[in-house]
C-alpha cells in the first residue's frame, strides 16, 4: 500500500480523502479557449446521432472523462489522482502552441465526445461508501512487478523528486504479454462466495468500444484458469485478511500507453438484484512493448542485443568519412524521469491524440516516431538546420544526448532548435527504447541522397564556366555520412514466411516526403539487400542511399549536350556501422584511420555493410542493382529502360588517377595533397590539362568555395609513365571556415586533347579536431563523490571566445551545480582545465556503470567532445 499514501514534508504519512467519481485531473481544470469549446460543441452537434445514449438535453462538458461517462454503468467512487490524466496533460501541452491551427485542431480531437453516454447511475455518496464493502486502495507491487518485467531501471518506478522540486510517487511500468500482480485492499474481509469481482482496463480516458483498447473480465477465484494469448485475464493468487492478491495477464498485442483500470464488486443484494459498485483507481499503468515475450512482434532472442538495443541507455554515434571515421559517445537516457512520459506523448500526438489499435503495431508506431521526431509537419521534437547559421537555437554539434532535447520539448511544447541527422537518430533511439522497441543507430558513410523519381542513380551534372569553375546542376548528393535507425520486429503483414522479419530501417531526418509527410520506413534491411524496393515503406530511397551508382555527366563544349563521362558503382554505402552490443557505456577511441585497427583506436564499431548489400562489384550485387533500377522505373515512369539503348561510356581504363591518402592532420595546420596520374596503356596519352581542386564542403555535400586550385596544361604520358602533382592548402585557408566542420573534397580531373573526354577522381578529407581530455576514477560506489578533471588545449592561433561546456549522462554535477557552464577565453595554443565534483545517479537500477558525454563549444571552434565512464561497485 506504499503507493497509495503520501508523506508530508514533516514525514507524517497521510491517507488520501475518498471522493465520488468525477473528472479527476487538475484540481483546478482550465477550460479550453472559447473558440475550441465552440468548435467541439458544433462538432458534437453534427455527429450527435452517431453516439450511443444521446439525449438532446445533455450538455457537453469538454473536461469530463468520456471513459467514466461510458464505463460507469454502476455507482462509482475513487481517490484523487496525484497527477492529471494523459488527455489533460496533452491539453496543457497544446495550449503552449503558437499556431492556432494546430492547437484548435488537436484540442478538438482530445475533447471530441466520442461514444458519448450519460451515466445511468449516480456516483456513490462519500458517506455511503463506508457502509458496505469497498476498495480502500490497490497495491500495484511496483518493485516486484518491475523486477519481473525488467522495468525497474526506469526512474519513475521509484519515488523521486521532480525537476520542479515536487515529490513524485512511484509508477508501475510493465511489459505486455506477461502477468503482473496487484493486491486489492478492502475495508472488510472479502467473501468469495458472496462478493464477485471484475476488472476493467482502458487505454487512457477516451473510452472506445474496441476490444484491443479496453477489456472487462472477471477474476477467476479458483486460481486454475489458463490465460489465452490474445485475451486479458485475471486469477486469484491469495487472500489474506481484507486483501486479495490477483495475477493479471495483458495480451502481447495490446497498444502501448497509459492504461486506466477499475474494480467492480458485488457489495450487496438490493431488491433481488446485485448491487455493484465500481472503484476507479487513481493511478495509471504504463504498458510497453515486450521484446522478452515470444508472442510479441518485437521479440528478440539474442540476449546481447536485448541488453544493447533495449536496456543500454548509452552508446555511440559514428561520423566523419569512411577513410577517417570518428565516434562520439551519446547518452540516450531512456530511463530518466520524464522520458517515458515524453515517448507516450509523442505516440499520442503522432496519432492525432486519438487512441487506436495501431498503437500496438510496432511497424506503425515506429513510422509515427520517424515522423513526429522531426518538426516540419506536426511541430515535432526537433527542427533541422543545415545552413550553418544557428542563431536562436543550439548548434547541432553541441548536443551530447537525447534527454535535454526531449525535456525541453515537453517543457516548451515547441520544436527544439536545432538538429541534424545524428541528433534525430539519437532522439529516435531514446524514444524507441523507452517504449520497449529494440532500436539502434546506424551510420552510413558516403550516403547517397536521391532527389528525383526519374533515376535510382546519383547524378552529377557538371558545367564549367568561362573561368573554368565547375557547377553541379543536380540536386542529388552524397553525404560524408548519414545516421538513421533500425528497429527490430516481425513483419507478418509483409510475408507469411517471415522473410522480412528482423531489423527495419526508419529515419526521422526530414529529407524527402513519404505519403505527404517527412518520414521514412520501416523497410526491412533484408529487402534492401535483395533489391526488393517495393517491400515495406521507402525501400527505394534507402536502397539508393547504400547502393546507388554515382553517374557523372559533363557538358560537351561543342554540342552543349550532357555526356556521361563516368559511372562509379562502388562509391556509395561504405562501412555501414553501429555500436557493438557491449551493453555498457562507450569506452572506445574518438577516431581511427582506414585499415588501422590498433587497440588504441578501437571504435567499438560493428560493420553491418554486408546486411545491406552483397559484396561490392560482385555479379550478385550488380544484378540486384539492375533489378532495383528496373522496378524503380516501372513504379515511377511506367516503363523499363532498354539496356541496349544506354549510352556507352568511352573506355578509359588505361588512365588511372590515384589520390595519395594523408595521415591525420589536426585543426590549426595546413596540408598538401598528392595526385598520381598513370598511363597503364601501350599508347601515349595526351592531356589538354590536369586540374587539382580542394573544395570547401559541408558533410552533406554542399560546396562552399575553393580552398586551392592548380592547373597544369599540355601533359603527355608515355606507356607506364606516371605524373605526380601536388597542391597545398596553408593553415589560414584550411581554418578559414570552421562552421563547415573542416571538411574538404580533393578533386583531380584530366581532360584529353581533341575528344574532351575526362578522367576524374575525388576523395573526401577532414581535419581532425583535438579531444577534450577527461580523467577520473575507474570505479566508485553509488554513494561516492567523484573528482573528474577536464582539460583542453586551443590548437588555433586565435583566442577562443564564448566558450561553454555541456554535460549529459549518468553523473550529477555537484560543483559546479549545473551541467552547462561558461569557460573563460582560451588564448592561442593555451590550455584550460577544471576539476568537477560529481556523484552517480541512482538510476538506472542494476546498471554496472555510469557515463557522461561532454561537449566543448566556442565561437571559433566547435564539435569538441569528451567522455568518461566509471564502473559501479556493488
Amino acid at each position: 500500500m506504499g503507493n497509495l499514501f503520501s508523506r508530508s514534508d514533516s514525514g507524517e504519512i497521510t491517507q488520501p480523502r475518498l471522493t465520488s467519481a468525477q473528472p479527476i485531473g487538475d484540481p483546478t481544470p482550465q477550460p479550453p479557449p472559447p473558440a475550441t469549446a465552440a468548435a467541439a460543441a458544433d462538432d458534437f452537434a453534427m455527429y450527435r446521432h452517431r453516439y450511443r445514449g444521446y439525449r438532446p438535453s445533455y450538455t457537453f462538458n469538454p473536461n469530463r472523462s468520456s471513459y467514466y461517462r461510458y464505463a460507469r454503468r454502476y455507482p462509482s467512487y475513487s481517490y484523487p489522482r496525484w497527477r492529471p490524466r494523459a488527455s489533460e496533460r496533452d491539453r496543457r501541452f497544446l495550449t503552449f502552441l503558437n499556431d492556432d491551427r494546430y492547437r484548435n485542431r488537436d484540442l478538438n480531437r482530445i475533447h471530441r465526445p466520442s461514444d458519448e453516454i450519460e451515466a445511468s447511475q449516480p456516483e456513490v455518496p462519500v458517506a455511503e461508501v463506508a457502509t458496505r464493502l469497498h476498495v480502500k486502495g490497490v497495491d500495484l507491487h511496483i518493485e516486484d512487478n518491475g523486477r519481473n518485467h525488467v522495468t525497474d531501471m526506469y526512474e519513475c518506478t521509484s519515488a523521486r523528486t521532480g525537476r520542479d522540486g515536487t515529490r513524485k510517487p512511484a509508477e508501475l511500468v510493465i511489459r505486455r504479454g506477461q502477468e503482473f500482480t496487484l493486491t486489492i485492499n478492502f475495508d472488510r474481509p472479502y467473501d468469495v462466495k458472496k462478493n464477485d469481482i471484475s476488472l476493467t482496463f482502458n487505454l487512457g480516458d477516451d473510452y472506445k468500444p474496441k476490444k484491443s483498447m479496453n477489456a472487462t473480465f472477471k477474476v477467476d477465484e479458483t486460481g486454475s484458469k489458463k490465460y489465452k494469448p490474445k485475451k486479458w485475464g485475471a486469477s486469484l493468487v491469495s487472500q489474506k485478511g481484507n486483501s486479495l492478491t490477483v495475477s493479471v495477464f495483458a495480451p502481447a498485442s495490446i497498444p502501448v500507453g497509459e492504461w486506466e483500470f477499475s474494480v467492480k464488486t458485488i457489495v450487496d443484494v438490493k431488491d433481488g438484484k446485485d448491487l455493484i459498485w465500481q472503484y476507479n483507481h487513481n493511478e495509471d499503468i504504463n504498458i510497453l512493448f515486450n521484446p522478452f515475450c515470444e508472442e510479441d512482434w518485437v521479440y528478440m532472442e539474442d540476449k546481447s542485443w536485448l541488453q544493447e538495443a533495449v536496456l543500454n541507455d548509452k552508446g555511440s554515434q559514428y561520423y566523419g568519412t569512411y577513410t577517417k571515421m570518428g565516434a562520439r559517445s551519446w547518452f540516450f537516457g531512456q530511463f530518466e524521469d520524464g522520458i517515458l512520459d515524453a515517448a507516450f506523448h509523442l505516440v499520442r500526438k503522432g496519432y492525432g491524440y486519438r487512441t487506436t489499435p495501431d498503437m500496438g503495431n510496432a511497424a506503425s508506431v515506429s513510422r509515427i516516431i520517424s515522423q513526429i521526431v522531426n518538426a516540419p509537419d506536426d511541430d515535432g521534437v526537433l527542427m533541422g538546420n543545415w545552413s550553418g547559421n544557428y542563431e536562436g537555437g543550439t548548434r547541432p554539434t553541441k548536443w551530447n544526448g537525447s534527454v535535454k532535447i526531449l525535456r525541453q520539448y515537453m517543457d516548451t511544447a515547441k520544436p527544439v532548435k536545432y538538429g541534424q541527422c545524428w541528433v534525430f537518430s539519437g532522439v529516435v533511439t531514446a524514444v524507441c527504447r523507452a517504449l520497449g522497441l529494440p532500436c539502434r543507430s546506424i551510420t552510413n558513410f558516403a550516403s547517397a541522397h536521391n532527389t528525383d523519381t526519374d533515376r535510382l542513380s546519383i547524378d552529377v551534372l557538371m558545367k564549367v564556366d568561362e573561368d573554368d569553375n565547375e557547377t553541379n546542376l543536380s540536386d542529388d548528393s552524397v553525404w560524408n555520412f548519414h545516421v538513421w535507425n533500425e528497429v527490430w520486429m516481425s513483419r507478418p503483414e509483409l510475408s507469411d514466411s517471415k522473410e522480412w522479419d528482423g531489423w527495419q530501417v526508419i529515419d526521422a531526418t526530414p529529407q524527402e516526403y513519404s505519403d505527404g509527410v517527412y518520414c521514412c520506413g520501416p523497410a526491412p534491411v533484408k529487402a534492401i539487400k535483395e533489391g526488393e524496393i517495393n517491400v515495406g515503406k521507402d525501400a527505394a530511397f534507402i536502397f539508393s542511399e547504400v547502393n546507388a551508382d554515382r553517374v557523372e555527366f559533363k557538358e560537351d563544349p561543342c554540342s552543349g549536350v550532357m555526356v556521361e563521362i563516368s559511372r562509379r558503382t562502388s562509391s556509395v554505402g561504405k562501412n555501414i556501422s553501429t555500436h557493438m552490443p557491449t551493453g555498457r557505456a562507450y569506452r572506445g577511441a574518438s577516431m581511427r584511420r582506414r585499415g588501422f585497427e590498433s587497440e588504441s583506436e578501437n571504435l567499438e564499431r560493428l560493420d553491418v555493410t554486408d546486411k545491406y548489400k552483397y559484396e561490392e562489384g560482385s555479379e550478385k550485387e550488380r544484378s540486384i542493382v539492375k533489378k532495383a533500377e528496373r522496378m524503380f522505373l516501372l513504379a515511377h515512369c511506367g516503363f523499363e529502360h532498354d539496356d541496349e539503348e544506354e549510352l556507352d561510356v568511352l573506355p578509359l581504363e588505361d588512365i588511372e588517377i590515384e589520390i595519395e591518402e594523408m595521415d591525420d592532420i589536426f585543426v590549426g595546420n595546413g596540408f598538401e595533397f598528392t595526385v598520381h596520374v598513370k598511363n597503364k596503356g601501350k599508347e601515349d596519352a595526351c592531356f589538354k590539362d590536369i586540374t587539382l581542386r580542394v573544395l570547401y564542403k559541408t558533410y552533406h555535400d554542399t560546396c562552399q568555395g575553393v580552398a586551392a586550385l592548380r592547373k597544369v596544361k599540355d601533359i603527355q604520358l608515355g606507356p607506364n609513365q606516371t605524373e605526380t602533382l601536388t597542391v597545398e592548402v596553408d593553415k589560414d585557408r584550411a581554418t578559414a571556415y570552421p562552421n563547415l566542420g573542416f571538411n574538404f573534397e580533393l578533386r583531380a580531373i584530366a581532360t584529353f586533347f581533341h575528344t574532351y573526354n575526362v578522367v576524374s577522381e575525388s576523395e573526401l578529407f577532414r581535419l581532425r579536431r583535438p579531444d577534450l581530455e577527461v580523467k577520473g576514477p575507474e570505479t566508485c560506489r553509488l554513494s561516492d563523490v567523484l573528482k573528474v578533471e577536464l582539460m583542453f588545449t586551443n590548437p588555433l592561433d586565435v583566442v577562443l571566445t564564448e566558450c561553454e561546456i555541456d554535460i549529459e549522462g549518468g553523473l550529477e554535477c555537484v560543483d559546479p551545480d549545473k551541467d552547462t557552464f561558461p569557460v573563460p577565453d582560451i588564448q592561442p595554443k593555451g590550455t584550460w582545465s577544471r576539476t568537477l565534483t560529481m556523484k552517480p545517479h541512482r538510476h538506472p537500477r542494476g546498471s554496472k556503470d555510469r557515463d557522461i558525454s561532454i561537449g566543448f563549444d566556442s565561437k571559433q571552434l566547435s564539435d569538441i567532445i569528451g567522455y568518461y565512464a566509471v564502473e559501479i561497485k556493488s
